[in-house]
């Protein structure tokens, strides 16, 4: 039997990119099998806009889902309780994927020990789709430090990552949990949910050839936008990121990656090492502070199990 392929695409307020990444969809060599649009019901422009498209189409499989909860993170749990193929892709409606990504993403899953495939977004802004080549993506250090680089030109070929990429992330849907309401930001339910993933023994892949190109638009319920120097997503990305590591890594490492976190921290969520020096981010390095000592009590929080028998309120169209 053909293994079959879910693209679930939550879109909130974004009418005209989620129409651009629908055609990019049906212009593929590879299509999916079935396309589920998730809106929100305060949104009736994206929802006129997927209904419009998909009218004027041949498209097997078309689902529209209206959810009333907000979040990106209830849409796509609303969309995948809809989703039927073998594997469910998450294209974000503000990318196009290029005509081969759909089927260099499945070639992959002929290994049954593949559990997930990803590849590159090519990201237009600021000049970035000439993104400089690395080596390493999609790795998390013992120490806590995630590495994604995964809109970079990556050297070498297809390779095992611990991690993939939202915008450009596929599953066995088998394999899926719930994306996790507790994470409260944009930037890092998808590196939840690959090593929900990954924690089961899959191999998740990285294909630097599979590439969709990535427009990033603007958040309209994201507090901050895309300003990411912004102390309110600051806090949201220091917590979700102390969270991901007090969810997952072994717990004699919890410890350590808290210490790194309060202490180093990154760039853009600096802990009291990096903060204290430059005055100019003692207003960031508070709120990267709060946001990882808030994470503390959320992962305390968090059920042992979470299955798929709690839906949010959706109803398909």
């Amino acid at each position: 039997m053909p293994i079959t392929v879910t693209a679930l695409i939550p879109s909130y307020g974004r009418p005209d990119s989620l129409v651009r990444c629908l055609d990019g969809l049906l212009a593929g060599e590879r299509l999916p099998d079935e396309i589920i649009v998730i809106a929100r019901n305060t949104d009736p422009e994206t929802r006129a806009a997927a209904e419009g498209w998909a009218s004027g189409k041949a498209v097997a499989g078309f689902k529209l889902v209206t959810v009333t909860a907000p979040g990106q993170i209830a849409a796509m749990n609303a969309g995948l309780l809809h989703a039927t193929g073998d594997v469910v892709t998450f294209p974000d409606d503000d990318c196009i994927p290029r005509p081969d990504w759909l089927r260099r993403v499945m070639s992959h899953y002929d290994d049954p020990q593949v559990g997930g495939v990803g590849g590159r977004d090519v990201v237009h802004v600021d000049g970035q789709e000439n993104a400089p080549t690395v080596t390493r993506v999609g790795e998390i250090t013992w120490y806590g430090r995630i590495i994604g680089k995964h809109h970079f030109a990556v050297s070498g070929g297809p390779r095992p990552v611990m991690h993939l990429k939202g915008v450009n992330m596929s599953f066995r849907r088998r394999l899926l949990v719930p994306f996790d309401p507790l994470i409260r930001g944009p930037h890092i339910n998808d590196t939840d949910i690959s090593l929900a993933v990954y924690r089961q023994g899959y191999q998740l892949i990285f294909d630097p050839e599979a590439r969709v190109d990535h427009y990033p638009a603007t958040r309209p319920d994201t507090p901050g936008g895309r300003n990411l120097a912004d102390p309110r997503l600051v806090f949201l990305d220091a917590h979700d990121w102390t969270y991901l590591l007090l969810k997952h890594q072994p717990a004699w490492l919890r410890p350590i990656n808290l210490l790194y976190a309060l202490l180093v921290g990154t760039r853009r969520r600096p802990g009291l090492l990096l903060g204290l020096p430059r005055p100019r981010l003692w207003p960031v390095m508070a709120a990267a502070l709060r946001g990882s000592v808030t994470a503390v009590g959320t992962a305390l929080r968090c059920p042992k199990d979470r299955g798929l028998s709690s839906p949010p309120p959706s109803e398909a169209g």
